[in-house]
C-alpha cells in the first residue's frame, strides 16, 4: 500500500478532482500526501531575441513572473494542506524550481503513487498547454501515475482492468493490487483482440493472476471493431467502472511514440480516473 502519494498541484479542475480522490485513498490507507508546485523558472528566463535596450526590461519582467509563480504557488499549497487538515490528513508541500517534467520523474521516485489532473498544466507562466510534459512523465514514469479527468465521476466500486497478455499489462495489474486500491471492488478483466478465443485465452491468465494475488475477478473477452482505445472506454462505461487500469504502452499496437498513441487518446477521452503503470 502507498505510504507517500505525490500530488501535482496547480489551478486546473482535474488537479481539483486529484486532490479530493488522492485524499480519499490516503483516509483509508493511512497515508501520507505531498503536494508538489513547480515554478518553471528555466522557461521563464529563457533567451529571447531583445533589441537595443531590452536587456533590462526583460530581466525585470523575469523577476515579476518568477515572483507571481511563487505566489501563485502559495495559494495552491495554502488550499492543499487546508484541506488536507479538515480531512485530518498528514500532509506537507515540496516547492521546487526547475522543468515540469524533469522535477515530477525525480520526484516520484521517492513516492509510491502519483496523482496528475488531467488537464494539469505546469508551465502555466510560460505556455497556455503542457504536452510536453505529459509526454515525458507518461513515457518515463518510474511509479503508478493515476491520471484525474476534470469531470465529476459516479463512484461505482468498477474497476476495468485493461489486459493484453503483455509483461507491462502484467505489471500494471500486480502494481494497481499492491497499491491497495483492488480491495473491497469489484475486478474486471477486459482483453480487446480480433479472435474472441484468443481473448479469452489472455484474459483467462490474468484472472488466474489475480486469484493467486487473492483477489476475484470477472473475465470479459472483447471483439470488436472499433479501434482498441474506443472499445475500452466502450467496455468501461458499459461496466460502469469508476476506474481503468492499463500498462502504458502495453499493446503491440502501442510500441511508438506517445503522440496519436492508444495510450494517449485514453488519456484524453477518458471520464473516470486512470491508472498507468509501466
Amino acid at each position: 500500500m502507498p505510504r507517500n502519494i505525490l500530488i501535482g498541484l496547480e489551478e486546473s479542475a482535474g488537479t481539483d478532482r486529484a486532490t479530493a480522490l488522492a485524499i480519499e485513498i490516503a483516509q483509508a490507507q493511512h497515508a501520507r500526501l505531498i503536494g508538489l508546485t513547480i515554478i518553471d523558472e528555466p522557461d521563464i528566463t529563457a533567451g529571447t531575441a531583445m533589441g537595443i535596450g531590452g536587456s533590462s526590461y526583460k530581466q525585470d519582467r523575469d523577476k515579476a513572473l518568477i515572483e507571481d509563480a511563487h505566489r501563485r504557488a502559495r495559494e495552491f499549497e495554502e488550499l492543499f494542506l487546508e484541506r488536507c487538515r479538515k480531512a485530518a490528513i498528514a500532509a506537507r508541500v515540496l516547492e521546487i524550481t526547475g522543468r515540469p517534467a524533469e522535477t515530477i520523474l525525480e520526484e516520484m521516485q521517492h513516492h509510491d503513487l502519483v496523482f496528475l489532473g488531467r488537464d494539469a498544466n505546469f508551465r502555466f507562466d510560460t505556455q497556455d498547454a503542457d504536452a510536453r510534459t505529459w509526454d515525458v512523465v507518461l513515457h518515463r514514469a518510474s511509479r503508478p501515475v493515476i491520471v484525474v479527468p476534470e469531470n465529476p465521476v459516479t463512484k461505482t466500486g468498477v474497476v476495468a482492468l485493461a489486459y493484453d497478455g503483455s509483461m507491462a499489462a502484467t505489471r500494471a495489474l500486480r502494481a494497481f493490487v499492491a497499491s491497495g486500491l483492488a480491495r473491497d471492488r469489484s475486478l474486471h478483466v477486459v482483453t480487446v483482440n480480433e479472435s474472441g478465443e484468443k481473448a479469452w485465452e489472455i484474459a483467462t491468465e490474468a484472472v488466474k493472476d489475480l486469484e493467486e494475488l487473492g483477489f476475484k475477478s470477472e473475465l470479459h473477452n472483447v471483439v470488436s471493431v472499433l479501434p482498441l482505445a474506443d472499445a475500452l472506454l466502450l467496455t468501461a462505461t458499459q461496466l460502469g467502472a469508476d476506474l481503468i487500469v492499463m500498462g502504458a504502452f502495453a499493446h503491440s499496437r502501442l510500441r511508438h511514440l506517445f503522440r496519436g498513441s492508444v495510450t494517449q487518446q485514453l488519456v484524453e477521452r477518458t471520464t473516470v480516473p486512470l491508472f498507468l503503470s509501466h
